[in-house]
């Protein structure tokens, strides 16, 4: 009987002895976050219908109010020539056919315009398109790639014909040229059409 409380006194005095902060030595749960990779303003899985294009430029006859805010437009350039189209073409540095989601326009290290007033939703660099600036307007998102600098950050505004950066050859290039992409909820289409909707609107603003 003796035995027992001496054990039992060793085995409190011990315990008493233990640092408090041992006590919690436990594993919690670790929240995992999920790592999305950024894909290229170049990268897209569909094709919007020239339909589904053009409703978007259509307005009811009377909403003249709606009209007047966006009826600011400037092309990209200073010069419109398009050295490569949109569709299917041998690229030029894979060597193979494959889908040309955006038109190639001759520029040779010059300021690059916002097309549309709107909100710079990316700034970035990859390796396909090199740098790149994006804006969402009203109705679409425009890229401009290949640049060789910018001059706007993520989430300013920038009016129409306001200067975004300097053209250039980075990224997956050739040469010095400005790449225009064009998306309409998440899918490309032909930025020609917009670029003949910037030349109506100027014209007709004469």
């Amino acid at each position: 009987m003796k035995a027992i409380k001496t054990l039992i006194l060793i085995l409190t005095m011990m315990l008493t002895k233990t640092p408090s902060h041992a006590q919690f030595n436990t594993i919690g749960y670790v929240k995992k976050h999920s790592i999305s990779k950024k894909k290229s303003p170049q990268e897209t899985t569909h094709v919007a219908s020239v339909d589904s294009v053009m409703k978007a430029d259509s307005l009811p006859p009377d909403s003249s109010q709606d009209v007047l805010p966006y009826l600011r437009a400037s092309f990209p350039l200073k010069n419109i020539q398009i050295n490569s189209r949109f569709g299917m073409r041998n690229h030029p540095v894979k060597h193979k056919t494959i889908m040309h989601n955006g038109v190639d326009l001759a520029a040779h290290y010059e300021k690059v315009f916002s097309m549309f007033p709107g909100e710079v939703t990316d700034v970035g660099h990859d390796n396909r398109s090199g740098k790149y600036v994006t804006v969402r307007t009203a109705a679409y998102t425009i890229s401009y790639c290949h640049l060789s600098a910018f001059w706007v950050s993520k989430g300013m505004f920038v009016n129409a014909g306001e200067v975004l950066g300097v053209s250039g050859s980075s990224g997956m290039s050739t040469g010095p040229h400005l790449h225009l992409t064009t998306k309409k909820d998440g899918k490309v289409f032909d930025p020609v059409i917009l670029l003949k909707y910037v030349r109506e609107l100027l014209k007709n603003s004469l």
